[in-house]
């Protein structure tokens, strides 16, 4: 009888700590407050199992469990950020399926995972067969320590790197009376700023260096153009050893890296193959690279693009045609064609009245009925020039005060606006394909992205602008920021430059007049230059985080100052008086220059039809005598 008492309060507390391990893990479940699904591997009877179910199935979000035997299949077709893995160490083949786990990169974020099984006697050993789990800093592994009967000390537990001591964090405690009591650190902070210090570990960064001497002076602002990229993101990404409490490590690289041989070059290989954790110098986004690395945050709105001054107009438009629209000149035309046809009447009717009526001779200056008189008469008043000829009569004289009095008025606004039009600018470059059919010179920075971008150019337009602009005059299209600006400055040129450092040397180089009209085209396509890190590393919510914060608190901003300049603002438009040039006067010059070649074409005419006629008529003395008269 005695025998069967003992047996029977044996099971009653058997039983009663199987179902505190029940209550303590479906609480926990519950406790992460989202749709959660469970693959669990647990040592237990079906009824418990059950049990498990029954516990959570009246849960606030969407639960599900799948229990699995030996083969812990981790394949699930549901988002990563909702499955918990629950692992019973006690189980024989534990450790096997959590390095299987740990080399299917189970561990990382978003992931979770509940390890229980865990007991004040064998909790040290337990820890030490986990050494080798890939558990880092943005792993969330909560193990449960069951320091009593009653009583289980839930704590997450991760490493810095492979070969360090394990950091455990107190997740909270579960009590029979209390039940699950969660830590006030884990409530109310991130897991990102809850192990941010990762105490003096070596954090290595990769910075672009096109030349020696920028080594030696990376923080140094005495020479701001040279590698002025790289100069900018390292002292923006210097403050993040401090968030993080991190030790420096700076290597160096000549270029930014391309996939050449099955392999990256450059800062990009170094962070592919894990020599660097992050990119010292912002690099683009290209669809290539999005597969090998992490694109963390853009620093500066500072970019690369084409800037050019706003070119006169007349490197774009005939001046000469602007000054009136189109439907202008069409009634000046009809204007004049009804001018020559009242000229003509009224030539006519003087020439019949002074020869038929009066029976006198016309004068010289009288104007005669043929159209050649006529043209030179309104040719002469539209240009404000006096004619020899002229009509004698009333009705004459009307017709020419009219004819002078409204080609005085045309001639008069059409100078005003020639004079307007001179002194202004065009804006109708705006694109890349206005900039390959325009007569701006181009040029770009002598930087390795820009000839690599140009280089490979596909896109019909952009090829167009490197084979027609950029290929025939070879290396002196590259230049130095400094050279180029002053370009800009002297001449119709567009450069294309990063915008910070050029902007600087506009301002100094720069009247207050010149720094309006400055205009950008966008040469590369997502231009925005981005930090990158190294792909999957365990640090890339810290990096986000202390990297938003220093731009958030203006340590960014500052540091971007020291080095970068926004675009000048206008204050002094219209502050000169530009002086005409040869452009300006091309569109006359090459009028002028038909003319010539015209007049010149038919003065050869006259003579050659003048000699033929000659030598047609020696015969007779008579003809001869008339065609010499």
């Amino acid at each position: 009888m005695n025998m069967s008492v003992f047996i029977l309060i044996l099971n009653v507390i058997f039983s009663n700590a199987t179902n505190n391990e029940l209550t303590m893990i479906s609480d926990v479940i519950k406790s992460f407050i989202k749709p959660t699904v469970v693959t669990a591997k647990v040592c237990w009877t079906l009824s418990n199992k059950i049990k498990l179910l029954s516990y959570v199935m009246y849960a606030d979000f969407p639960t599900t469990i799948r229990f699995v035997e030996d083969n812990f299949d981790m394949s699930d077709r549901s988002p990563a950020q909702h499955r918990l893995f629950i692992m019973d160490l006690n189980c024989n083949n534990s450790r096997v399926i959590l390095k299987q786990a740990s080399a299917a990169d189970k561990f990382v974020k978003p992931h979770r995972w509940f390890l229980f099984g865990i007991t004040s006697i064998n909790r040290e050993n337990v820890l030490t067969t986990l050494d080798d789990l890939n558990t880092f800093i943005d792993s969330e592994v909560i193990v449960s320590e069951k320091t009593d009967t009653n009583k289980y000390m839930l704590k997450l537990i991760y490493k810095i790197k492979r070969n360090s001591e394990w950091i455990e964090e107190h997740f909270g405690s579960w009590t029979e009376d209390n039940k699950l009591v969660k830590s006030w650190n884990i409530l109310y902070n991130s897991i990102t700023m809850r192990r941010k210090n990762i105490q003096q570990e070596p954090i290595v960064i990769s910075v672009v260096v096109t030349h020696n001497r920028t080594k030696s002076k990376l923080l140094d602002l005495t020479d701001m153009t040279t590698d002025s990229a790289s100069k900018s993101t390292y002292r923006h990404i210097l403050p993040l050893y401090d968030f993080m409490n991190a030790s420096k490590g700076l290597i160096y690289n000549p270029e930014w890296g391309v996939f050449k041989n099955n392999s990256w070059t450059g800062m990009i290989g170094q962070l592919v193959r894990g020599e660097a954790e992050i990119g010292g110098t912002v690099t683009f986004v290209t669809q290539s690279r999005i597969g090998v690395i992490e694109y963390i945050t853009c620093p500066s709105t500072s970019t690369v693009k084409f800037v050019f001054r706003e070119p006169s107009l007349s490197y774009q438009n005939n001046l000469f045609i602007l000054p009136f629209n189109p439907m202008v000149w069409y009634c000046m035309f009809s204007f004049v064609m009804l001018l020559i046809f009242i000229l003509y009447i009224n030539a006519r009717w003087e020439v019949n009245k002074t020869t038929k009526y009066y029976g006198k001779a016309l004068d010289s200056t009288t104007l005669r009925p043929n159209v050649s008189d006529i043209t030179v008469l309104i040719v002469s008043a539209m240009s404000q020039q006096g004619s020899c000829f002229e009509l004698k009569g009333t009705l004459g004289r009307l017709v020419m005060f009219i004819l002078f009095l409204t080609f005085l008025f045309l001639y008069t606004a059409y100078s005003a606006s020639i004079v307007a039009l001179l002194q202004s600018s065009s804006n109708q470059i705006r694109t890349l394909s206005d900039l390959l059919h325009s007569r701006l010179e181009l040029g770009l920075e002598n930087t390795v992205y820009n000839e690599y971008y140009f280089r490979t150019a596909t896109e019909p337009v952009r090829k167009a602008i490197y084979d027609t602009k950029i290929v025939p005059k070879g290396q002196k299209a590259f230049m130095s920021v400094e050279d180029g600006v002053k370009k800009m400055q002297n001449e119709p040129f567009a450069f294309n430059m990063y915008l910070g450092i050029g902007y600087r040397m506009v301002d100094k180089y720069f009247y207050e007049h010149e720094k309006c009209g400055l205009h950008e085209i966008a040469y590369i396509q997502e231009s925005n230059p981005y930090i990158a890190c190294r792909k999957n590393t365990p640090f890339m919510e810290i990096y986000k985080v202390g990297l938003f914060r220093i731009r958030e608190h203006g340590i960014g901003r500052r540091e971007e100052s020291l080095l970068i300049s926004k675009k000048p603002i206008c204050t002094a438009r219209g502050g000169s008086f530009r002086s005409v040039n040869m452009i300006d006067c091309y569109p006359i010059l090459l009028m002028l220059l038909y003319g010539m070649l015209i007049s010149v074409s038919i003065l050869a005419l006259e003579k050659m039809m003048y000699y033929r006629r000659r030598l047609g008529v020696t015969t007779n003395p008579d003809a001869v005598a008339e065609l010499d008269s």
